[in-house]
């Protein structure tokens, strides 16, 4: 569909071939127009062609809310990459639509910065108005796998690492930045916007930055770890109730903070080492006199079958030791001649207990 230059009278059906059915037709035009308005060179007068297009018959309608329903499923996630470019690949038409489009997907890497900047539509009513098109960002998910850390470009420009097995809800536009840190651990290198404020939020806690780096971090009682390396961070204690007030802690580089489920502060600021506190980003975990419990949590992030400590009496045990994601397994195995600990495998995890 070459859409930049149809007249506003024309129909995107016009672009397509006559021996496809109907339902395909419908299909195409469907998804053609979802990344149009995506694009972010939209004009009024094409909002008000897609609108006479998404009235013209119920099977336009149809078509358009199951494109809908594609990108909720898929969600802003390397599915949603292939999406787009099977797209590209249908729309044989030059166009400077297809041109402009194409300038952002010469890359994987780009191709994830457009899927990350792309916000689901929602049309209010049934279709009914050229006055009813309405675009809405609900947040967009990026997870990592167990195994390995992944790294995503938001589309203001900041750079993320997630740890493996981590997750994070994002909404990006003109008036905000906000991050929810679901699980998992998270580092962000925050691009620098006076008018935006950038928000991480994990339970009651939340941090606000306008440009800086840091680490956000949950445990598995889900409090909360906040480590800085470069730049101002606030961290605000969200109050529970309306009438109270928010406590406010700031941070510095190298300083980091800690707190509990409620977001209550459960430590003093203290200072790190961000060779250690950071590692994780290189592929190596390191530690130094850190309880095992702790080390396990990490562990666990990349290992596919699950370390678990059936002894209460050892997940306190200070721990030393430097490795890389590919040693976790020999390192298990130094553990338990090291420090008095039996490994057990199993055929779903590996098991430690006291000697």
């Amino acid at each position: 569909m070459n859409i930049q230059e149809k007249d506003a009278t024309d129909s995107p059906s016009t672009t397509l071939e006559s021996n496809k059915s109907a339902s395909s037709i419908q299909q195409i035009e469907a998804r053609e127009w979802l990344t149009y308005l995506y694009s972010g060179h939209t004009c009024a007068t094409k909002r008000d062609e897609f609108i006479t297009w998404l009235n013209h018959n119920e099977e336009n309608r149809h078509a358009f809310s199951q494109s809908q329903k594609v990108w909720q499923v898929l969600g802003m996630t390397d599915s949603a990459v292939r999406w787009i470019e099977q797209h590209a690949s249908q729309n044989s038409e030059p166009s400077t639509f297809t041109r402009s489009k194409s300038r952002l997907i010469t890359s994987a890497s780009m191709l994830a910065a457009m899927a990350a900047s792309i916000a689901l539509l929602v049309v209010n009513g049934v279709f009914t108005t050229t006055n009813s098109l309405e675009i809405t960002q609900p947040p967009t998910a990026f997870t990592s796998s167990i195994g390995e850390n992944r790294h995503i470009t938001l589309n203001d420009g900041t750079d993320v690492t997630l740890a493996g097995n981590s997750s994070i809800l994002v909404v990006i536009n003109r008036n905000e930045r906000r991050v929810n840190l679901r699980k998992g651990s998270a580092y962000f290198d925050v691009t620098h916007d006076p008018s935006r404020v950038f928000t991480v939020t994990a339970q009651h806690t939340e941090v606000r930055v306008r440009g800086t780096a840091f680490e956000v971090k949950r445990s598995l009682n889900n409090s909360l770890k906040v480590s800085v390396k470069r730049g101002l961070v606030d961290v605000a204690d969200l109050p529970e109730q309306e009438d109270q007030s928010e406590h406010i802690l700031q941070l510095r580089p190298n300083e980091q903070l800690r707190a509990d489920i409620n977001g209550g502060f459960i430590s003093p600021i203290t200072q790190f080492n961000p060779e250690t506190e950071f590692a994780w980003l290189n592929e190596r975990l390191i530690y130094d006199n850190v309880a095992l419990k702790n080390v396990i949590m990490d562990i666990n992030r990349y290992v596919k079958k699950p370390v678990v400590i059936l002894d209460e009496s050892i997940k306190e045990l200070p721990i030393t030791a430097s490795l890389t994601f590919a040693q976790i397994e020999p390192m298990l195995a130094a553990l338990a001649s090291a420090y008095s600990i039996r490994l057990t495998h199993e055929d779903t995890r590996s098991i430690l207990t006291k000697e």
